[in-house]
């Protein structure tokens, strides 16, 4: 089951969201020159040899830009300032280009996901065997959230989605868990109150991700739940179950990653669960180092705004993840 409200999700970047597409055609001004596309100019920027932003000018359509990128010679330092790059060609694309900016706004706070069928897994996401929905990356996606936030002035603690990883009940221990459960009733309202937080994403497995979603729905937050195949509660106890699916038929959107069972399916969730959201929850004992929430926060996480609930010390804490540098040219 896979099921996009129209209203919350843009998930393709066509027809009358076409203009959110870098390969649309709308000029942009980007490193005192005028290029026909996002496509164009992003192209441009990839490259620092001589004369190569005229070639790249001269490029029919955006896609022909993009392909001379790269057969041109890459700057070496692409991989990390490729982020800022984009930031920066789509911030020209929509103040060049007012009415593109308008638009963007009415979005609201929409997910903003660019699906292709070109399998770029960097800036956007496609299908993958076993799969039912599109994954990896969807950094163009992020970027325009990003500069969308920027142009209509969001402060940077406001996070519209809030996604939550956190260790399961069995690596609780039953004294912590009464605890755990009344901070996440707090963080859900605070988060609601003070930080315009509407939608509260859950991995829907047993423990913090179960607590983390009736305290959502407590506090009057829509539910996204995000589930790595269809059998995941096949071996939990009946209660646990009952509850899932109780959260299921809560979620207003709910993402079946995988159609069968395979461990892989449970980093992907991962991955879709964090980097739809805007900010991340994370229920951790120090003392576990290793497993799926360890990995889900280095993989996943890394630049986000992250809240720490200390299982352990029984104290929450606000910070961010270091950004990553990926090892993958696009």
């Amino acid at each position: 089951m896979y099921t996009e409200p129209a209203t919350l999700v843009i998930d393709h970047f066509r027809d009358a969201d076409d203009y959110l597409s870098n390969y649309s055609e709308y000029p942009v001004e980007y490193g005192g020159r005028r290029f026909e596309t996002a496509a164009h100019a992003f192209a441009a920027a990839q490259s620092d040899a001589p004369g190569w932003a005229l070639v790249v000018q001269s490029a029919a359509t955006g896609r022909d830009a993009e392909n001379l990128a790269w057969q041109g010679r890459m700057r070496d330092d692409w991989a990390s300032v490729r982020n800022a790059a984009m930031v920066d060609v789509l911030h020209s694309k929509f103040t060049f280009n007012p009415e593109l900016g308008d638009q963007l706004l009415a979005t609201g706070d929409a997910l903003l996901i660019d699906t292709n069928d070109d399998g770029e897994q960097y800036w956007g996401r496609c299908l993958h065997a076993g799969l039912r929905v599109p994954a990896e990356m969807n950094m163009l996606g992020r970027t325009l959230m990003r500069v969308r936030r920027e142009l209509r002035g969001d402060p940077s603690d406001r996070w519209p989605r809030v996604a939550l990883t956190g260790h399961r009940e069995h690596l609780i221990h039953p004294a912590d868990r009464d605890w755990v459960r009344a901070e996440l009733d707090r963080i859900t309202v605070k988060l609601r109150d003070h930080h315009d937080t509407e939608i509260a994403s859950s991995g829907l497995a047993t423990g913090s991700d179960s607590w983390w979603a009736d305290s959502a729905l407590t506090a009057g937050l829509t539910l996204w739940g995000y589930q790595p195949f269809p059998e995941q509660p096949a071996r939990w106890n009946a209660e646990q179950q009952s509850v899932h699916a109780r959260l299921c038929e809560s979620a207003q959107r709910l993402v079946m990653v995988g159609s069968y069972p395979d461990v892989g399916f449970f980093d992907t969730r991962n991955q879709l669960l964090l980097t739809d959201a805007d900010a991340v929850v994370a229920v951790r004992d120090p003392r576990i180092t290793r497993g799926g929430t360890a990995s889900a926060l280095q993989r996943h996480a890394t630049g986000m705004p992250l809240i720490t609930v200390n299982v352990e010390q029984h104290t929450t804490t606000v910070n961010f993840l270091p950004p990553t540098t990926h090892p993958r040219q696009s």
